[in-house]
């Protein structure tokens, strides 16, 4: 192994100058024997040799020299294979480890060196750096109030003029309702009401004061039936609150349907005043604290990052798509008319500084914790 030949003991004539003391001792002591020992390689390595021995009237000739040499070119890697094999798992771990480490200490492998010394360095800068922890959650825009337009009384929708996505300014016409029964009722009224007129003047004339005063009543009760049906009929027209958007409500595919009073036609919302809607994980809720500023970049404009501060966190936790979170609500620092309520994004919340290997880690770690801790007796 040390002169990485093929030693064959008596030298043949001609051969090349090896040391062959061991061999010679050797044959003496199995009792005058050739002897012919062949390297065992393992790709580069040498890793045992194979020592064969015969009678002195039949040494190793050159052909059987070379025979042996290819046998043992076959029988090195599969015995250094079942060795590697038949290790305890620490041996194999123990080997693996001192050839990594020939690998970083010892000659060649610049390849290894290089990336071993960029990932140390690495590692070192980002355990020393610092950077801003932010943390993100997916988000959606509402307005901060929203006002629910119902049907005032029983009728059917007879036209639609608005719908979701439509902007309506105060007093616009969204829809209107069926009020060809209310005339009806009120021409009702209207008719008792000239009746009752006639015969209170006509017990005027006859000094019936008794029935004067039940026709009065009934006369006034009139009055109040047709100013009811009266204010009934003005209300068939849905109007708009405020000036804002349509956000749910579409009725031109229900014209003629039947609704009840109470019912929800359309729901109304502002262009001016918003509030983010963020889903923290609970993972990272313990972070969150009132006040705290954040951006906000939506799907529909990307490049523009709306600030926000956090002002209220909802101490219960929703389940959705398989993980859990929390409601953080947030108001915009700045509102550009582009916004309207539905839109979604990414927000991100400011934490603070923190280490640049915390930040990218800490998230591992934690999930390493509590699988150690629910395994641990």
């Amino acid at each position: 192994m040390d002169q990485q030949a093929i030693i064959v003991s008596p030298p043949p004539a001609g051969s090349a100058p090896l040391v062959t003391r061991a061999h010679a001792e050797l044959g003496r002591q199995q009792g005058a024997t050739a002897l012919c020992t062949v390297p065992l390689h393992d790709g580069e390595h040498i890793i045992g040799g194979l020592t064969l021995e015969r009678t002195l009237e039949q040494p190793f000739d050159p052909a059987t020299v070379q025979f042996c040499e290819a046998v043992a070119a076959l029988v090195g890697p599969i015995l250094e294979t079942k060795r590697r094999d038949d290790r305890w798992l620490y041996q194999k771990a123990g080997a693996a480890l001192q050839s990594q480490l020939g690998k970083l200490v010892g000659p060649r492998h610049l390849g290894v060196k290089l990336i071993t010394a960029l990932l140390v360095g690495m590692i070192a800068f980002l355990a020393m750096a610092t950077g801003e922890y932010r943390v993100s959650a997916h988000s959606a825009l509402e307005g901060v109030v929203q006002r629910l337009v119902v049907a005032p009384l029983d009728s059917y929708i007879l036209e639609a003029y608005a719908r979701a996505g439509d902007i309506v300014r105060e007093a616009d016409v969204l829809a209107r309702l069926d009020e060809r029964d209310l005339k009806l009722e009120r021409l009702k009224w209207a008719g008792q009401k000239e009746q009752y007129l006639r015969q209170y003047r006509e017990a005027l004339t006859r000094y019936e004061h008794a029935q004067g005063k039940i026709l009065e009543a009934q006369i006034g009760q009139a009055d109040a039936q047709i100013h009811l049906l009266d204010e009934q009929i003005a209300r068939c027209q849905v109007l708009a609150p405020f000036n804002g958007l349509v956000v749910s409500g579409d009725l031109s595919q229900s014209l003629g349907a039947p609704v009840s009073r109470g019912d929800v036609l359309f729901t109304v919302a502002p262009l001016d005043h918003y509030r983010v809607i963020l889903k923290v994980d609970e993972r990272d809720i313990s972070q969150i604290t009132v006040d705290q500023q954040g951006k906000l970049a939506l799907t529909g404009e990307p490049g523009q990052a709306l600030p926000f501060s956090v002002d209220k966190i909802t101490p219960l936790a929703t389940a959705e798509e398989g993980r859990n979170y929390f409601r953080v609500e947030a108001r915009l620092l700045e509102t550009p008319p582009l916004l309207r309520p539905g839109m979604a994004g990414i927000g991100k919340i400011d934490i603070g500084e923190r280490k640049l290997l915390w930040i990218w880690t800490h998230e591992l770690i934690d999930w390493l914790r509590l699988w150690v801790w629910s395994w641990w007796p």
